[in-house]
């Protein structure tokens, strides 16, 4: 069994999976949940956080542009009920809830921190999850008329 994020033989009994591994999306729902937390707490966060943003934001467009230049097929994945429900949780967590839940001390700034890094990975994951695994079950790519 390969470790890669993805399998390029399709096994009959295996379908084959584009998402990206669980630690991938460990990563980057942590640096985002950091960050975001950081440039709500304090001014002196802006320049970082905005740099920080702004390489995350780079690092997932070139892994998507790979990932689809790779497998072009993947360029029309179906959209499901779940990866919208996930997508909406996700901007939930990026956008009012950085709003609403504004930390005051450092204790609230760790633990605002972890939460939103653990909800963040796992909205990440199971989004890209959800919309790459409708991809999989399906045979070839779309034809248009």
């Amino acid at each position: 069994m390969s470790s890669l994020p993805e399998d390029p033989a399709s096994v009959p009994w295996r379908p084959k999976r584009l998402w990206a591994p669980w630690w991938l999306a460990l990563i980057l729902g942590s640096a985002v949940g950091v960050t975001l937390t950081l440039l709500r707490a304090s001014r002196a966060y802006v320049i970082p956080g905005a740099i920080a943003l702004a390489v995350i934001i780079i690092v997932i467009s070139v892994a998507t542009i790979l990932r689809r230049q790779f497998h072009p097929e993947a360029l029309e994945p179906p959209m499901s009920l779940s990866y919208l429900l996930w997508m909406v949780l996700l901007i939930f967590l990026v956008g009012p809830i950085q709003v609403m839940l504004l930390p005051t001390n450092p204790q609230e700034i760790i633990a605002k921190a972890l939460a939103l890094s653990v909800g963040i990975s796992v909205c990440m994951y199971a989004a890209d999850r959800a919309l790459f695994a409708g991809f999989s079950r399906r045979k070839g790519p779309r034809q248009t008329a």
